[in-house]
């Protein structure tokens, strides 16, 4: 069943050819491999990354602001109305000389703090309506909202100098003098504008919140380090945010309310619109399909996809291709069209013996010249794998073994086309014509699977990855750890011996022109 002699032929035949193809695809891996490893991919996935996250944090900061700003400013509105309630309800006392006007004062003061901080006060009605837990962190973030800022006696001015910010005192003198409901609104806005934006900057840089946003980031990768780069543990750069914010919100509020008669919105409607559209991320400002590009970017592995889906199942398959097409048709319709063939079949060797021992060779050089490749990409990683490439040694050992069974599948259809014709030119034609298809096919199939962002992704060529036996070739399987590339390069190997047999069967019943 197998012939030395031939096998021996056939090495010296081709042999030149094999070991020039071999060495011209493994320097192109390496160079692939090496040139990538130490180039700036990551980084670019790193910027686009970092930046979406930092609009989602600014996003999140622009719209804590905002709460703040509306929470303290609700606040601020029940202790006037509290502490309004409360002298009116001691004026008698005040008239008998049973209280001083300073003690009633004191005393409306407590009545309108304990009506905010109380039970069943302002901030556990918040919370509740909000669906918070009375204890729950949120709540306590509430309480913090409108405690910070109303300043009760100065109990936090230390809060407000540590950032080197001058502690507020509301003015409750205020509420005691003449002036219209108007202006007195229009000074609870702005000082709980002022000093909603100190706590939420405060807030953001204390070390208990930063340990949890750290937390948060940590699943996209996203360090101390980092964060600190981001600029966002820095007091001005958080004030800064907040206080564009609410200039935004602001502005447009009072624009909203003018033509609310207009519109026919609410001042809930209002407020929940402009929320939205101040504190917009990056993301949610572009339209959807960019936002998903972007994400999608953001998290691919750009050295496992180049490796992957670009090399081993695209350009490193061109020149291996080229191999086994022209040695497939010279292996037996390349030796019948020249009639070597009769010199071969007038010896002891027997056809099945032909075609057994040439397609030995094939698939055998297949395989060396992928082992070798195998052997040059493991090297390659093991100069350039660093903590940021995530592709392993597994990995590439099995897109080698994946990229040789698409080659050997492929083979077994040239080799079968070779054993089908008599003649060179119509076993290149079939066998070459398909394969290249094969190959043309997948380059155009790239741009429409989900290797490619959705942004550059042409959905109607998909249609190509259907036609082609490369398909077969599941790198993303690979690269995800699952096991569905198993059945399909299990249809590649069966594939491929099914051609080798029918190739052989046909080429020993057939007629020779011997």
């Amino acid at each position: 069943m197998f012939s030395k002699p031939l096998f021996k032929q056939s090495c010296k035949a081709h042999g030149v050819m094999w070991g020039i193809i071999t060495f011209a695809t493994c320097f192109m891996l390496a160079c692939v491999m090496l040139i990538a490893g130490n180039s700036n991919l990551k980084d670019t996935v790193i910027v686009v990354q970092n930046t979406i996250i930092q609009g989602e944090i600014k996003s999140q900061m622009q719209s804590r602001s905002i709460n703040y700003y509306e929470i303290s400013g609700g606040a601020l509105e029940a202790f006037d109305e509290a502490f309004g309630d409360e002298i009116a309800s001691l004026f008698p006392q005040i008239i008998t000389q049973k209280l001083t006007a300073e003690e009633a004062a004191a005393a409306a003061y407590r009545k309108a703090v304990d009506a905010l901080d109380g039970e069943g006060g302002y901030v556990e009605t918040t919370a509740a309506a909000l669906g918070y837990e009375k204890d729950s962190t949120q709540a306590q973030e509430i309480r913090g909202a409108v405690m910070y800022v109303l300043n009760p006696q100065g109990m936090f001015d230390d809060f407000y100098v540590k950032f080197g910010e001058t502690p507020p005192a509301y003015d409750v003198a205020g509420l005691t003098t003449v002036s219209s409901p108007e202006e007195r609104a229009a000074y609870r806005k702005e000082y709980a504008a002022n000093n909603a934006v100190v706590f939420l900057a405060g807030n953001m840089l204390d070390d208990a919140n930063v340990d949890k946003m750290l937390e948060a980031l940590s699943e996209y990768g996203v360090t101390a380090k980092q964060y600190e780069e981001f600029g966002y543990k820095d007091y001005a750069t958080v004030k800064d945010i907040a206080v564009s914010a609410l200039i935004d919100y602001r502005a447009k509020f009072a624009y909203e309310i003018e033509r609310a008669e207009t519109t026919g919105k609410t001042e809930a409607e209002i407020k929940a619109e402009l929320t939205k559209d101040v504190t917009k991320s990056l993301l949610a400002s572009l339209p959807q399909e960019v936002s998903d590009a972007l994400q999608e970017i953001g998290q691919m592995d750009m050295y496992s996809t180049l490796v992957g889906s670009i090399f081993f199942k695209m350009a490193g398959l061109l020149l291996p291709i080229i191999y086994l097409i022209m040695t497939a048709n010279a292996l037996v319709a390349g030796q019948v069209d020249s009639g070597s063939m009769a010199y071969v079949l007038s010896s002891s060797v027997k056809r099945r013996e032909v075609t057994f021992t040439q397609a030995a060779f094939l698939v055998l050089s297949l395989f060396a010249m992928f082992a070798c490749t195998t052997l040059t990409s493991v090297i390659c990683l093991a100069i350039v794998k660093t903590e940021e490439i995530t592709l392993t040694y597994g990995n590439l050992i099995l897109m080698n073994l994946g990229a040789f069974l698409v080659l050997f599948a492929m083979s077994g259809f040239c080799f079968f086309a070779s054993c089908l014709f008599n003649r060179g030119k119509y076993s290149m034609a079939l066998g070459g014509g398909v394969t290249m298809f094969f190959l043309v096919a997948t380059m155009l199939g790239l741009f429409g699977s989900t290797v490619l962002p959705s942004v550059v992704r042409i959905g109607a060529l998909n249609a190509f990855n259907y036609v082609s036996v490369i398909s077969l070739f599941d790198v993303i399987s690979i690269l995800e750890g699952s096991l569905t590339f198993l059945w399909k390069f299990a249809i590649l190997a069966v594939a491929g011996i099914a051609l080798y047999v029918a190739g052989s069967e046909k080429f020993a019943r057939k007629d020779l022109p011997l």
